[in-house]
């Protein structure tokens, strides 16, 4: 009944910090549709992607008509976007496009999504950084948070402590009480000898009480 209580409570608690950590993923998601801003849930500034990736967020505004996904390399001087997919269906949310990322050179890219409604209006969306490593060695499979990335490098003098000595461990006596191949080859011939004996007393004790019936 204990072990019952303990894991419903585990349970319990597991379930709570769930929700938490829901919550604290989705809030600012949700704080951005609010605003009515198309939203990229995934992926995520600054990953690495590979082969074919799914592009997951959140497109439906009121009027809308349509939906465009482009992508561009960082820092391009002539700022060209190429266009990766368009769509006349919104997601609220769910996949908008595939990126198949096998199709473009390695190296680091923009990814910009654009939805525009009625009236002539766009709004987009952009996840800077995105690291196409197909045929590239991956630096970090996960990128750092970009709000607890700071440019301040902080320099931490550290002192390292003297380590003391330790006693030197004393040389242990052999144990008395542990048996010598010897003495385990003797306990055998004695043990087999009597298993022998025991089976030919019986052996004749049947035969005779046999004979007798």
């Amino acid at each position: 009944m204990v072990i019952k209580l303990n894991a419903m409570r585990f349970f319990g608690r597991s379930l709570i910090l769930s929700q938490f950590f829901f919550l604290a993923i989705i809030t600012p998601v949700l704080a951005q549709a609010a605003a009515g801003d198309p939203i990229i849930i995934s992926p995520r500034a600054g990953e690495a992607v590979q082969g074919r990736v799914e592009i997951n967020g959140i497109t439906a505004m009121e009027g809308f008509q349509r939906a465009e996904v482009e992508f561009r390399y960082v820092n391009d001087p002539k700022n060209t976007w190429f266009i990766l997919a368009e769509t006349d269906q919104n997601v609220n949310p769910g996949k908008i496009a595939e990126w198949d990322t096998s199709l473009i050179s390695d190296g680091n890219y923009d990814l910009r999504l654009t939805v525009c409604i009625t009236g002539g209006t766009c709004k987009n969306t952009i996840v800077p950084g995105l690291r196409v490593r197909n045929y590239s060695p991956v630096e970090t499979p996960t990128p750092p948070d970009p709000v607890a990335t700071s440019n301040v490098m902080v320099i931490v003098e550290t002192t390292i402590p003297t380590l003391t000595p330790r006693p030197t461990r004393p040389a242990y006596e052999s144990n008395p009480a542990i048996l010598s191949p010897s003495d385990l080859n003797g306990s055998l011939f004695r043990g087999g000898v009597v298993g022998i004996g025991f089976f030919l007393s019986f052996g004749i004790y049947w035969i005779v009480k046999r004979s007798l019936s």
